[in-house]
C-alpha cells in the first residue's frame, strides 16, 4: 500500500493517469447511485476528484491541463454533432420565440450572478462558478476557466475558484429546476396533457432531421479535423474595446459551433460529418469524465474547508437564487405571452439550464413528446449563450 500511496501522491504522468483513472471509476459509480430517481449523475466524478483531492492526490500540472482541456474539447464537439442535424428544424414555427425565451434565462442568470457578487461581496471568479453550477453547464465552466487564464493576474489560486463555486452550486442545481416544475403545475389548466398539434409539427420536424447514422462505422479523420478547425476558431482573438483581454470564442465554443455546422450536413465529399449514437455517447462520456475528474481534484484540496469553515454554505444559498428565479419568471412570461403548454415548458426549462435528470423528471409525467421537442430546440442556444456569458463575466468583472 505504501508503494500505491506513494504513485498517488508522485506528481508523476503515470501517478496522474492512475488517479484519473481511479476518479473516473468512483465517480460514476457514486453518480449511478439514485434516490427517488433522481442521482448526481455524471456530476459524481466531479465530487469524487474532490474526495481525491481533499486527501492529497496529486495531478501533475501538465496532465492535468491536458486531459481537462482535451476533455472539455471533446465533450462539447460531440454535443454539436448530435444537435446539429436537428438544428435548423428545431427554429422553425415558433423556435426563435423559444431560443429567445432560454437566452433570457441565460441573460437573467448571469445578471443575477454578478448582483451577488457585487452585493455580497463574493469573489467574481467564485460567481462565475456558482453561475455555471446553479445550471449544471460544465461547457461555461471550462470557458471561464480559459478566460481566467487569459488574464494578466490570473494565479492558480484564482484558478480554483470557480470549480469550488461551481461544486458548491450544483448539487441544488440537480434538484432545483425539478422543484420550479413542481411549484409552476398550478399556473396551467389541468387539461394540458394533450399534445398540441404545433408541437406535434415541431417533433415531426426535428425527427425528420435527426441523424440516421447507426451501424456505420465512425471515420476517425473528419472527428480529428473538425476539433482542429473547432480550436482554431476558438482560438482567434475578437478585439473589444473595454476588456483587459480579447474575447474568443474558446474551446467550449469554437468546437462546439464548427460541429454544429458541419453535422448540419450528413457528408461533405466522402467526409462523413456525422457519427454513430453509441460512438458519440463514448466520446462525450470520456471527455466530460476527463474534465470533471481534473477541475475536482484541482479544487478538492480546498472544498471541505470552504464549505465547512468558510462561506460555502452562503454560496450555496445565493446559488439556489440564480438557479430558480430566472426559471420562474420565464415560465411565467411562457405561459402568459407565449401560451406555452405546461409539460412543452417543462422541457424548455431542462434545456434553458442544460439539465438531462430534469428533463427525463419530465418525460416521466406525461405521454407527449413535448419536453424532447422543447429541450431539443434551445439546448443548442443555450450551450453557446452560456459559454459566451461565462467568459463576459470573468472578462469584465473578475480584474475590477
Amino acid at each position: 500500500m505504501t508503494f500505491l500511496s506513494d504513485l498517488l501522491s508522485s506528481g508523476s504522468t503515470a501517478g496522474s493517469i492512475l488517479i484519473l483513472g481511479l476518479v473516473g471509476a468512483v465517480g460514476l459509480a457514486l453518480g449511478s447511485l439514485r434516490v427517488r430517481g433522481v442521482g448526481l449523475g455524471i456530476a459524481g466524478v466531479l465530487f469524487s476528484g474532490l474526495l481525491f483531492g481533499h486527501y492529497g492526490a496529486n495531478l501533475a500540472p501538465e496532465v492535468l491541463e491536458f486531459a481537462r482541456d482535451l476533455g472539455l474539447v471533446l465533450f462539447v464537439y460531440c454535443i454539436g454533432v448530435q444537435v446539429g442535424p436537428g438544428f435548423a428544424a428545431s427554429l422553425r414555427s415558433r423556435g426563435l420565440a423559444l431560443n429567445l425565451l432560454a437566452t433570457g434565462i441565460v441573460g437573467m442568470g448571469a445578471v443575477a450572478a454578478v448582483l451577488i457578487g457585487r452585493l455580497a461581496g463574493i469573489p467574481m471568479a467564485v460567481a462565475v462558478g456558482l453561475f455555471s453550477g446553479a445550471v449544471t453547464n460544465t461547457p461555461s465552466l471550462g470557458a471561464a476557466q480559459a478566460a481566467l487564464r487569459e488574464l494578466p493576474t490570473y494565479t492558480d489560486e484564482l484558478g480554483k475558484l470557480p470549480g469550488l463555486g461551481y461544486a458548491v452550486a450544483y448539487p441544488f442545481g440537480i434538484v432545483g429546476v425539478i422543484l420550479a416544475m413542481l411549484l409552476i403545475r398550478h399556473l396551467f389548466p389541468e387539461c394540458d396533457d394533450a399534445p398540441a398539434r404545433a408541437h406535434e409539427e415541431a417533433t415531426e420536424d426535428f425527427e425528420a432531421a435527426a441523424p440516421v447514422a447507426m451501424g456505420k462505422s465512425v471515420q476517425a479523420f473528419p472527428i480529428f479535423l473538425g476539433l482542429a478547425l473547432g480550436l482554431i476558431l476558438g482560438s482567434l482573438p475578437i478585439p473589444v474595446r473595454g476588456l483587459p483581454a480579447p474575447l474568443r470564442l474558446g474551446i467550449a465554443v469554437g468546437p462546439m459551433l464548427v460541429a454544429i455546422a458541419l453535422s448540419s450536413r450528413e457528408r461533405i465529399g466522402s467526409l462523413t460529418w456525422r457519427m454513430p449514437e453509441p460512438a458519440n455517447l463514448m466520446l462525450r462520456e470520456v471527455g466530460i469524465v476527463l474534465f470533471l475528474a481534473c477541475v475536482g481534484v484541482k479544487a478538492g484540496d480546498r472544498f471541505v474547508e470552504t464549505l465547512v469553515q468558510g462561506d460555502g454554505l452562503r454560496w450555496m444559498a445565493y446559488a439556489s437564487l440564480i438557479t430558480l428565479l430566472p426559471i420562474l419568471l420565464a415560465s411565467l412570461v411562457g405561459r402568459y405571452a407565449l401560451a406555452l403548454r405546461y409539460h412543452f415548458t417543462c422541457g424548455l426549462l431542462a434545456g434553458s439550464m442544460t439539465d438531462p435528470p430534469a428533463l427525463a423528471f419530465a418525460s416521466s409525467r406525461t405521454e407527449t413528446r413535448d419536453p424532447i421537442v422543447a429541450y431539443a430546440t434551445v439546448y443548442p442556444t443555450t450551450q453557446l449563450m452560456r459559454a459566451l456569458a461565462a467568459q463576459l463575466i470573468v472578462l469584465l468583472f473578475v480584474t475590477q
